[in-house]
């Protein structure tokens, strides 16, 4: 999949009757760095129709033609994965949430539009031809932020409300068809998890960053003991097992601003979407994107308040609320920080950090390149405030 052509695009939108694609202009999306697990392409259509005409802009979303890519991001599964979450699940819980009287659905989802497998109509191969078609949200006046800086605090409570009624819709969906989530749901929620070699190489990089900051080699056996316990299989704890994002990250996320301040937000990229606990995302989430002092002042107040958002949903589904209290959420944020989640926000501050004029283009990327770079300074005190406060909370 190239900018300058889309195979077959005008086969790929239902358009009704009446209506035809006559003209289309395709472009690159996204800046080196912007987004490692696909090709961005940003669509404009213009559609002929019975009274005139109507533009849609639309963001195109295809396999990279890199190997590492594909085989980094299991592209095979995880675009078929992507596709059925916009195409069928996302629709599921919105239509179980107005069976329940709810009026204001899920809505921090960009609009789908179409999409394909192949050229071929085959259901069992994901080539690449493979496309996504969704809602081009900069139209719409949406925006991402600096990924360097962080989150503040609104934009933080913005997200923090949105996943949590991410987390619980689903979660009332499987208490009440717990047979329609295992046959409709389930089988497109796989957690990916590097393969022995992949792991070795990133120990390694871990140990290199410990030696080169002073203050935490102290700590430095703690540190890879946590690294190592992060990848010991372990069984789902079902209470609140739900569908997980896994990789809710600054670039993930877009704001609608009002005089700078960001009054609405939009989550993407849902191809590693597994099942699990949400403390995933909370951790993941909090410790890789908001700010420090935010994360200082206010980590509990964001927890109380995806909280209280969490059980209102719920309520709102008619769910016994019972084993979810305050405390449960507690315990899996604890464990989950605790044996998955610090190893993640680890080395996601080398996308995060990477010095711009080291970025490259998604078709250059590799392992190496990855986490070659410079380490700089501005990501070292991350990773010692990370290292702080999990152990001033147990987790290490």
């Amino acid at each position: 999949m190239s900018a300058e052509q889309i195979k077959n695009i005008e086969n790929l939108i239902p358009l009704g009757k009446g209506k035809k694609m006559v003209n289309w202009k395709i472009k690159r999306f996204t800046a080196s760095g912007q987004n490692y697990g696909s090709l961005m392409l940003s669509v404009d259509i213009v559609v002929k129709t019975p009274t005139g005409s109507e533009e849609i802009h639309a963001i195109a979303k295809a396999i990279p033609h890199s190997e590492f890519i594909q085989k980094l991001f299991n592209a095979p599964v995880t675009f078929r994965n992507e596709i059925t979450f916009y195409k069928k699940i996302l629709p599921m819980l919105q239509r179980f949430q107005r069976q329940h009287g709810v009026k204001e659905v899920i809505d921090f989802v960009p609009k789908y539009y179409g999409s394909r497998l192949n050229l071929k109509g085959d259901e069992d191969k994901v080539d690449q031809d493979a496309l996504l078609l969704l809602e081009n949200l900069t139209v719409a006046n949406y925006t991402t932020l600096d990924r360097t800086q962080g989150f503040d605090l609104d934009a933080a409570k913005l997200i923090i409300t949105d996943l949590a009624q991410f987390h619980a819709v689903p979660l009332a969906f499987k208490l009440k068809k717990p047979e329609v989530f295992e046959r409709e749901i389930m089988p497109y929620l796989r957690l990916w998890v590097p393969k022995q070699r992949g792991r070795i190489y990133l120990r390694k990089k871990l140990s290199q960053l410990i030696d080169d900051i002073e203050e935490l080699k102290p700590v430095k056996e703690r540190i890879l003991k946590v690294f190592d316990e992060s990848f010991t299989p372990r069984e789902t704890r079902e209470t609140f097992a739900t569908i997980v994002h896994n990789d809710c990250w600054m670039n993930n996320f877009l704001f609608k601003l009002e005089n700078g301040k960001p009054v609405k937000s939009v989550m993407v990229d849902y191809q590693s979407c597994s099942y699990g606990s949400p403390a995933r995302d909370i951790v993941f989430f909090l410790f890789s994107s908001v700010k420090d002092d935010v994360l200082k002042d206010h980590y509990d107040d964001l927890i109380k308040l995806y909280h209280q958002i969490f059980m209102s949903t719920l309520g709102k589904l008619k769910c016994v609320k019972t084993p979810f209290i305050f405390e449960a959420l507690q315990q899996e944020i604890n464990y989950e920080a605790r044996y998955s989640q610090f190893v993640h926000v680890a080395f996601m501050l080398y996308p995060i950090f990477i010095p711009k004029a080291e970025v490259r283009d998604i078709t250059e990327h590799d392992a190496k390149m990855m986490l070659s770079h410079k380490i700089p300074e501005a990501q070292k005190r991350k990773f010692v405030f990370i290292v702080n406060e999990f152990i001033k909370r147990k987790w290490i």
